[in-house]
C-alpha cells in the first residue's frame, strides 16, 4: 500500500486530524511517531476511526507499564484479524478443534482465535487462564475428553500445563493434536524448540498487540513475514533515522485498521527486517525478526543484552529449568531458576555465562510450586438453598 493510503486511514480520526494539521504530508519522514505515551494520554473516542455504530468490539492494554491504552476494531477490522491466522501455513480449517487458552477478557488474542474459528467453522473450546473455572487440572481433563486438534495458549502457560498434565500422567503427544498457537510474549527459536519438544508438535507463533492487532504468523519455517496487507513495518535508528535492511533498531508501525487506524507508531519493540528470497516456506515478502522490547533488554558494562538472546541462551541449557526469572543488581546477573529434577547448578552457572558472554549468579527457587499446577481453586456457582441434614447434628 502506499503511503498516502495509510494517512487517509489515519485522518479519519480526531487524534490524527489535530496531530498531523501543520504537518507535511507530503514527506513521510516529516510524519512524527505516534507513541505509547500519546496513545494513554488520549481520549478513547478521539482515536476511533469509524462512527460507533460500526465498532464491533473494544480492547485495552493490561496496564501493567502504565495507564491502559484503548483499542477499537469495527465490523470488517475483525475479518481482518481472523484473516492474518487464516492465511497462514496453520491451515485452520472447518476439521479442527481449537482449545482456546487465551483470556476473553480485554485482551485480544483469544477473541482472534475465535473470530478465526467462526470463519471457516472449526470447533472452538473456550478454558480462559484468568478464570477461576477452568484451572490447569480442568484444562487437561478437557483436552482428554474432547481431543482438541489445536491448542492456543501463552508460552508460559505451554509450559505450565504440560508439567501438569504430566503430574496427572497425561501421555504426550497428546492424541489427535497438530500444532499449537503461541502469543502475548516474545519467542526465541530456541524457545519455540524447546516448547515443540515438550508437545510433540509444530508451534506457529502470533505476532501483535492490542494496540496493532494481530499483525504475522510465523510461517513453517517459524519466520514472520511481512504480508499483512494493511500494515506498513519500518525500522528506524534511536535517533528516528530509517536503517538498512538486516540491521537491528527500533519497531514503527503503520495500521490502516479502521477502528483505530495507526500513523508510524514507535512501540519500543526492537526488529530486524531480512531478505526472505531462500525462505523454504515460499513467501517472499521480507522476515520480520523480533527481538523483544527496549524495557526487556538488559546492560552489563555497556554491553546491551537483548530478551531475545537471554532466551536461546536459557533454552539452549542442557537442563532447561521449568520456570526461570532474571535479575538486574547492580549490573550483576542473577537468575532464579525452577528445575522439576536434580541438576548440577555449578555446571548451569558455567553454560550460562558461556552462552550470554558474562559471568551471572544462579539462585535456585521454588518459582510456582508444582503442587499447585493440579490444585482446584475453591470455586464455584453461588448457592441460594442450603440444606441440611438433621440426623448429622450433634447435639451438646
Amino acid at each position: 500500500m502506499s503511503n498516502r493510503f495509510f494517512i487517509e486511514k489515519a485522518l479519519k480520526s480526531k487524534f490524527y486530524q489535530e496531530k498531523l494539521a501543520h504537518v507535511d504530508l507530503e514527506d513521510w519522514y516529516n510524519i512524527p511517531f505516534t507513541t505509547k505515551d500519546d496513545l494513554r494520554n488520549v481520549d478513547t473516542y478521539d482515536v476511533l476511526g469509524v462512527d460507533l455504530q460500526d465498532v464491533a468490539t473494544y480492547h485495552e492494554t493490561s496496564g501493567t507499564t502504565g495507564t491502559p491504552t484503548p483499542s477499537w476494531f469495527s465490523y470488517n477490522d475483525i475479518q481482518q484479524e481472523a484473516d492474518v491466522l487464516l492465511r497462514s501455513d496453520l491451515n485452520l480449517n472447518e476439521k479442527d478443534l481449537i482449545l482456546n487458552r487465551f483470556p476473553f477478557a480485554v485482551a485480544l488474542p483469544a477473541f482472534i482465535l475465535y473470530w478465526a474459528a467462526n470463519k471457516v467453522q472449526a470447533g472452538h473450546i473456550g478454558v480462559d487462564q484468568w478464570s477461576k473455572a477452568t484451572p490447569l487440572k480442568r484444562v487437561v481433563e478437557i483436552i482428554s475428553r474432547t481431543s482438541p486438534t489445536i491448542l492456543a495458549l501463552g508460552p508460559t502457560e505451554a509450559v505450565k500445563l504440560y508439567q501438569a498434565g504430566k503430574q496427572m500422567g497425561q501421555r504426550f503427544p497428546v492424541q489427535g493434536l497438530r500444532a499449537l498457537i503461541l502469543a502475548g510474549e516474545l519467542v526465541s527459536p530456541a524457545r519455540k524448540k524447546y516448547i515443540e519438544d515438550l508437545w510433540g508438535v509444530p508451534a506457529y507463533l502470533l505476532f501483535g498487540s492490542t494496540e496493532t492487532g494481530g499483525l504475522f504468523v510465523t510461517c513453517e519455517a517459524g519466520h514472520y513475514h511481512a504480508n499483512h496487507p494493511q500494515i506498513k513495518v519500518e525500522v528506524v535508528d534511536d535517533q528516528g533515522n530509517p536503517v538498512q535492511s538486516n540491521t537491528i533498531g527500533n519497531c514503527v508501525l503503520s495500521s490502516a485498521r479502521e477502528g483505530m487506524p495507526l500513523l508510524r507508531y514507535y512501540n519500543n519493540d526492537r526488529i530486524e527486517i531480512l531478505e526472505a528470497h531462500d525462505c523454504s516456506c515460499g513467501d517472499k515478502n521480507p522476515i520480520v525478526v523480533h527481538y523483544g522490547r527496549q524495557d526487556d533488554a538488559i546492560v552489563v558494562n555497556d554491553q546491551v543484552i537483548s530478551l531475545h538472546e537471554i532466551q536461546e541462551a536459557v533454552y539452549s541449557l542442557s537442563h532447561v529449568p521449568f520456570m526461570w526469572k532474571l535479575q538486574v543488581k547492580n549490573e550483576a546477573i542473577v537468575f532464579i531458576l525452577q528445575f522439576v529434577a536434580e541438576v548440577d547448578i555449578d555446571s548451569i552457572q558455567k553454560e550460562l555465562s558461556d552462552l550470554l558472554g558474562i559471568r551471572v549468579s544462579i539462585e535456585s527457587q521454588d518459582i510456582i510450586p508444582l503442587e499447585t499446577l493440579t490444585e482446584k481453586p475453591a470455586f464455584g456457582k453461588y448457592s441460594y438453598v442450603e440444606k441440611i441434614d438433621e440426623d448429622i447434628l450433634v447435639k451438646h
